[in-house]
Parts: C-alpha cells; structure tokens; sequence
C-alpha cells in the first residue's frame, strides 16, 4: 500500500518542498524521494498524526512538521500507518513470577485468580489498534477495583470461617499490592493525559501510556511473591 504525495515541512532546520512516494512498513513510514535515498521515519520518533481526506500531517521530534499532500489514496495509508504504530506491545514479556508457580492447588488457583483481570485486559486488546478503545478496555480504574476484589476472595478463601484471620490477611496483601495500586493510579492519569492532549503529541502520549500499562503488569509480579508468602 502505498501513495504519491507532495511533501512540505522542516526537519532538522531544513525546508522541504519535493514529491515523493509514501508506505508503510512493520516498523517505520518511508518516504521514498525520486531523486535520493529514501527516508524511514521510525514509529517512535512520531509525535502525533493528523489525518484528512487528502492531507496527513506528521509531527515529528524536536517540533519537526510534514505535511503529505497526495489523492484518494493516501487516507488508507494514513489509516495504516496508525494500525501498526498503535499495535499493543506484548506486556508480560519478561514477568518472572507469571506462570511459574509451585505448591499447593489452593495457591495455584490464588495465582491464577491474582493475573487474571490483567490478562483479560491484555486478551482483550489484542487486535485493537485505536487508543481510545485501548484505554477502555484496559481501564485503570476497572482494574484497580478488580484487583481489590481479587484481594478479598482469596483472603476469604484462604481463611473462610475466622474473621479476624481473613482482615489480617486482607491486610497483608494489601500491603503487598500497594506498588501496583500507585502504578494503576499513573496509568489512569497517563490515560486522561493522552484522551484530553492534541493530535500532534497523541502518538508520544500513548507510548507514555503503553509504559504506565507495562509498570502496572511488572508490580503485579512483583506483587506476587508477597502474596504467595502471606499465604503460605
């Protein structure tokens, strides 16, 4: 997929004022000149895109502008380019505790209920693209509540018939869990932040978000190993 656009703008000092012929690839926007070596513009160094009909303009570092002018073909590659650079990354890369447990059925099942509203979250993203759906279907502050309610069943499960045992235990992992609560609460605003902020910083404010989202999955593993104590 790919269009033939005028382009105008300034990078790095320099006005630019050429045609030249757009794609998409997996990682990066070319800009193939007729006349010198392409340019790939990495989806990272994007601040923000603007589409329309006929115009996309692309807000790059440093303040740098693009605006492609081109025909009825350059609406689709706009479209995707905003599919590929908003692909949820993969959050549970690299979680140490996720899937490792050992012992007992009962601490297997306190593990399993402990990740799950994260990974249904991640489930449900899987195939979304557009940030604002993103954000709705892994709400920080759904999560937060989910994650209170995860303490208190398996408290009540690990303690069913003394009372006083179960608020301790509720306590404890609590306790245990307070990095994550902090961690869903920058998510939330890093979520607010991208949904009220411009079209030119709307790429860099997901990606801030992304990183709030990856820090709330790692202290949830972390989170765990406490846990697991305070039930053994």
């Amino acid at each position: 997929m790919m269009a033939d656009v005028r382009v105008v703008g300034m990078v790095r000092g320099r006005e630019i004022t050429r045609p030249a012929r757009v794609s998409v690839e997996e990682q990066a926007l070319v800009l193939a000149w007729h006349d010198a070596a392409p340019w790939q513009l990495a989806f990272d160094g994007l601040e923000g895109v603007q589409v329309s009909a006929s115009v996309v303009t692309l807000y790059l570092r440093d303040h740098d502008v693009l605006e492609l002018t081109g025909d009825d073909a350059l609406r689709p590659v706009a479209l995707r380019l905003l599919d590929k650079a908003c692909r949820m990354p993969e959050l549970t890369r690299g979680l140490r505790h996720l899937g490792a447990v050992r012992g007992s059925a009962t601490l297997q099942a306190a593990h399993d209920r402990w990740f799950a509203p994260l990974l249904a979250a991640r489930r449900a993203v899987a195939d979304v693209s557009d940030p604002a759906r993103q954000v709705a279907l892994m709400d920080a502050a759904k999560l937060s509540e989910a994650m209170s309610r995860v303490i208190d069943e398996i408290a009540a499960t690990a303690a069913p018939a003394d009372a006083a045992e179960r608020r301790a235990l509720e306590a404890a992992l609590e306790e245990e869990a307070e990095a994550l609560f902090a961690a869903l609460t920058r998510a939330r605003l890093a979520a607010d932040a991208m949904s009220g902020g411009a079209e030119d910083t709307r790429l860099a404010d997901w990606r801030r978000w992304v990183e709030a989202m990856r820090t709330v999955f790692a202290e949830a593993d972390e989170a765990w190993l406490g846990v697991q104590d305070a039930l053994a």
